[in-house]
């Protein structure tokens, strides 16, 4: 089926949008700053703020609203309506904070529109049943994926994104290393040539939506986390400039994201947003990438023999449950990983490389672990249970709590023997 020859018609949209720091498009890191905007500019109207009820907001059973953030190219493009950029945002509102979490284009999952890669979902749902069915579908699929109830979606075409920018005056961005594509797409089918050399970079709305889809020279891993790092720098600008009092300005933006998004949020999960919104310190956001490095956190994922998927290149878990516990971690638990345990594993038991073993998999699954080793026990016998040794000062009890869990260990015990010099909070001792 080819999605980019049958134009899909575009709803009439009959309610404002959101979008918060991201403010425009696939890098849309936090979901609800056309709320701030229309809130702080006065463009909801008194007496329509007094009816909204704010705590409207959809939950899962950890107390968290979930929402999926797509990037498409748009209608002037071909392949306009498939995924570029996939984003889950979980919002806890009790704390209040953000956890993100990027997945590939080439993930592979089931959906009520065929097994397929996950950035194709949308384009295949929106063609068979309608823009407003697409929307519904990709959640759908991606809830079944990763386990977690998403509440709800965007979908931002490319052309906010880069009208965005540059009505923020362009951002600063720095480059970790040098791009050079010679097959980015051009406007008429065809390619041009973008490079991009390493260091601190101004980038203007074109430069930066180059940056942000790039990917003939680079990982998809490598791409969703250049996203990441556009949607810092957006929020950045946004703060040291104080966009966020500036009526004018506002009043552009959301003119901008009531034109450029599709959405299943209405107006009263909007504001509820924003509220939360204007309530989180970003500095407790967790944002990760779901990837097949496996010596990266989140290189949970692995290419199969591209026979057995009609030659194509598909990305599959390589363990469900350790793919899960990352999830988990990231997105309804992100506390644990914020507590940013120090981690040494030795191997109490006479088979080699099992710390080895186990180290790799903590790290990917976003700890970090600085210590890999043996065990010594006092009479040279192996360990017969493994176990947990924490340090006295430590303050790592949701580490402590997973770790016990994850590995079903049920003896944990406080230790004077890792000493304060050593920067560990806990020793994980690994058994028969």
């Amino acid at each position: 089926m080819n999605f980019a020859q049958r134009p899909i018609k575009k709803q009439k949209k009959e309610i404002p949008f959101f979008l918060k720091w991201i403010l425009i498009g696939i890098l849309l890191v936090v979901t609800f700053w056309g709320g701030v905007v229309a809130v702080r500019s006065g463009l909801l109207g008194e007496k329509v703020r007094r009816v909204i009820t704010l705590n409207s907001l959809k939950t899962d059973d950890s107390g968290h609203t979930n929402l999926l953030l797509l990037g498409v190219a748009g209608d002037t493009e071909e392949g306009g309506h498939l995924s570029d950029s996939i984003m889950i945002v979980s919002i806890n509102p009790k704390r209040p904070s953000i956890s993100v979490l990027s997945l590939p284009r080439d993930l592979h999952v089931s959906s009520k529109v065929g097994d397929r890669k996950v950035n194709e979902v949308y384009a295949a749902a929106q063609y068979k049943h309608g823009e407003p069915k697409g929307l519904e579908i990709i959640k759908d699929a991606l809830s079944q994926f990763t386990g977690i109830e998403i509440h709800y979606a965007a979908v931002v075409d490319f052309a906010l994104f880069e009208d965005g920018i540059d009505l923020l005056g362009g951002i600063d961005v720095f480059v970790p290393q040098d791009i050079r594509d010679d097959k980015y797409p051009d406007t008429n089918f065809g390619y041009q040539t973008f490079v991009v050399r390493r260091g601190l970079q101004h980038f203007d709305g074109d430069t930066a939506l180059k940056y942000a889809r790039s990917r003939k020279t680079t990982s998809d891993y490598d791409r969703a986390r250049r996203q990441q790092d556009l949607a810092l720098s957006i929020r950045q600008k946004i703060e040291s400039n104080g966009w966020v009092e500036n009526t004018q300005k506002l009043r552009e933006f959301y003119d901008l994201f009531r034109r450029k998004v599709n959405t299943d949020i209405d107006l009263s999960t909007l504001v509820a947003l924003a509220k939360v919104g204007m309530g989180i310190d970003y500095g407790d956001i967790v944002s990760a990438v779901l990837n097949d490095d496996p010596t990266q956190r989140g290189g949970l994922l692995y290419a199969p023999a591209r026979e057995f998927y009609n030659g194509q290149f598909v990305l599959l878990p390589r363990s469900m449950a350790d793919t899960q516990a990352f999830l988990d971690l990231v997105l309804i638990h992100p506390a644990v990983l914020l507590e940013n345990a120090q981690i040494a594993v030795l191997n109490g038991t006479e088979e080699e490389g099992v710390a080895g073993k186990v180290a790799a998999q903590l790290r990917r699954l976003g700890f970090h672990v600085i210590e890999v080793g043996n065990y010594e026990t006092e009479t040279g016998n192996p360990v017969a249970t493994s176990f947990l040794e924490i340090a006295p000062t430590a303050t790592t009890n949701g580490t402590k709590k997973f770790l016990s869990q994850f590995f079903d260990i049920s003896i944990t015990r406080t230790s004077d023997a890792i000493s304060s010099e050593s920067l560990i909070d806990i020793q994980l001792i690994l058994g028969n």
